[in-house]
């Protein structure tokens, strides 16, 4: 209990560890392209969920809501642990980027349990015009029942 106490009061603390440019030997072209790439890649990570809310927006009656907002965090803190990576260069961050990888790995299993558990309904949806087709087909046999139902209402009754 006392080393997470610890852990915790010293989250953002960063005395214990040299920054990782001093950590071996990293070439100028080494460190760059790792630090670079990890950035492009936090930057698509924090696109991509920007674009998925849009989408989630112009959208109405959007089926399974809670798996894209799960998607969108799962997708947002992979991004953040890039970016951790990349200013550890600078500011050896490891317990705050420790508490952003504990969490990334919680919301990747939530997301990874909710695909699971919505599986079969997502295999079971039929395509948009395919289920526009079968709801036409059963509007169509219930106007149907309701004219012929109508028809005999309006038969003259044999006596």
């Amino acid at each position: 209990m006392e080393e997470i106490q610890e852990f915790i009061s010293k989250l953002f603390q960063a005395d214990d560890w040299p920054p990782r440019w001093v950590c071996g030997e990293w070439s100028s072209f080494h460190g760059w392209l790792y630090i670079t790439s990890d950035i492009a890649i936090w930057l698509a990570y924090f696109i991509i969920p920007a674009i998925i809310i849009f989408f989630v927006q112009k959208r109405q009656n959007i089926a399974f809501l809670p798996v894209f907002w799960l998607f969108g965090a799962f997708i947002i803190l992979c991004g953040s642990t890039h970016l951790m990576d990349a200013l550890i260069f600078w500011w050896p961050g490891y317990r705050l980027s420790a508490v952003l990888r504990l969490l990334t790995a919680l919301v990747s299993m939530a997301t990874a349990f909710a695909l699971i558990r919505e599986l079969p309904k997502l295999i079971a949806m039929k395509p948009e015009n395919e289920l526009k087709t079968y709801l036409l087909e059963k509007q169509v046999k219930l106007y149907e029942a309701e004219i012929e139902e109508l028809k005999k209402q309006l038969e003259p009754k044999s006596s």
